[in-house]
């Protein structure tokens, strides 16, 4: 009995050893799943087009992992944050925990994280009692954001807020309830978008406005590898009013279609600096760093050329509102349909610099030669390769009376529906060639 029961405790110990160093081994290979699963995300976030992940620190031991990191908005200045996170591994799930500590000189509040991941999806929530604006007077009240990631390329974002009041002197504005949902998809580079704000209430120079029932959908999604994108969205306001009278309604469709985004974003980043350096020129009526504002320029025209060659276009099918004035006797149903596109098949650079470029500035080296066209024959060539299809309601007689010359003069009150066609060059005023 006695070398049976020693045998049953070797075993036994045998057995203890064999689990503790399975639970040892599961745990480190936990670890390196983890600091994989961790690196890849701040690697895509890094690679999404508004959002940047620097300074990546990751410190894993046997039983846990620490990350830090600094995530941010491209292009927007301070409007970063601090990451810090703890992963605890485990075999089946790994809660993980910490705190997003947004830059001081934008934001005040920390937003907590409460996640729980799996081998193959993240779920859980980011929370915020509140969140103050520095340089803007702003509050966001109870921050609740769920996240659901499945095979980490499959994303779930639905988040919502009690309120977000604004003020600015005399002024405010006053979000109820706003609510975002974000569906995406990595591998069909497709998009869903959805917001809704039940009230949005604005005083102005003493007068209340409210709008309710806002919604916007949106979908979109990329073509090819250049990210090329296309998309459309549905907007809809139930009712606008002022001081608790209802004056009408608003909704609209809209389609985008070959919209280069990383050369618009580029064109975007790189024109607000350049019109912040302007806006000061004129308002400080001191010279800037000529060099910095040739360099940013040469930027935008870079960038807008090569948004312009994916032949973008946008449509607007319809918008509609109903609009309603009783002190006026107005109770209009406008319905506006817009087709807008550009031409990019072949677009000559130059002809943009020439058409873009500011004299003040000197001239890029292909600007210097011979035979290139002039400004208004720069900007003639981008005219004529611009397209505009308008189709309008023909407002009442009071509206009407308001537009101002030459535009009233074009149009024709006997028509219930006005029309406005610029195509290569050629301006048609309800069917009347113009120009």
């Amino acid at each position: 009995m006695a070398v049976k029961a020693k045998t049953l405790v070797i075993t036994a110990a045998g057995i203890a050893v064999i689990g503790a160093g399975g639970y040892l081994g599961a745990q480190a290979v936990v670890g390196n799943e983890v600091e994989k699963a961790l690196t890849q995300s701040f690697a895509q976030l890094d690679d999404t087009l508004s959002w940047y992940a620097r300074d990546v620190v990751i410190d894993k031991s046997l039983f846990t992992t620490s990350v830090s990191a600094t995530i941010g908005v491209v292009g927007a200045e301070n409007a970063d944050a601090q990451v810090n996170l703890q992963v605890n591994h485990g075999v089946l799930r790994s809660p993980t925990t910490g705190t997003i500590h947004p830059n001081e000189q934008f934001l005040r509040g920390d937003i907590d994280v409460d996640l729980v991941a799996t081998r193959s999806a993240v779920t859980g929530q980011l929370t915020a009692d509140s969140l103050s604006g520095v340089e803007l007077d702003a509050t966001l009240q109870a921050l609740v954001v769920d996240l659901d990631l499945e095979d980490r390329d499959i994303w779930r974002i639905d988040g919502q807020a009690r309120e977000i009041v604004i003020n600015n002197e005399s002024d405010s504005v006053r979000i109820v309830s706003p609510r975002f949902e974000n569906h995406s998809e990595e591998a069909s580079r497709l998009i869903q978008q959805y917001l809704e704000i039940p009230r949005v209430e604005f005083l102005a120079q003493g007068i209340n406005v409210y709008l309710d029932g806002i919604e916007f959908e949106a979908e979109s999604e990329s073509i090819d590898e250049r990210r090329i994108v296309n998309s459309g969205g549905h907007f809809k306001v139930a009712d606008i009013g002022a001081d608790d009278t209802s004056i009408g309604s608003l909704y609209f469709d809209m389609d985008a279609r070959n919209w280069d985004m990383p050369a618009f974003q580029a064109f975007q980043e790189a024109y607000a600096p350049l019109a912040e350096m302007r806006l000061a020129q004129q308002e400080q009526g001191v010279p800037g760093d000529e060099q910095q504002e040739r360099d940013l320029l040469i930027q935008a025209i870079e960038s807008g050329y090569e948004f312009l060659i994916a032949n973008p276009s946008i449509a607007l099918q319809p918008l509609e509102a109903h609009v309603v004035l009783p002190m006026l006797d107005v109770d209009f149903k406008p319905r506006l349909t817009a087709d807008i596109s550009f031409n990019g098949e072949g677009l000559s650079k130059d002809a943009l610099y020439r058409a873009w470029w500011d004299n003040r500035l000197q001239l890029p080296e292909q600007l210097e030669s011979e035979g290139i066209m002039s400004p208004a024959e720069a900007q003639e060539y981008l005219a004529n390769r611009l397209s505009l299809d308008i189709s309008v309601t023909t407002p009442p007689p009071l509206v009407l009376s308001l537009i101002p010359l030459p535009f009233s003069m074009m149009m024709d009150p006997e028509q219930e529906t006005q029309q406005v066609i610029w195509h290569e060059g050629s301006l048609t005023v309800n069917g009347e060639q113009v120009m």
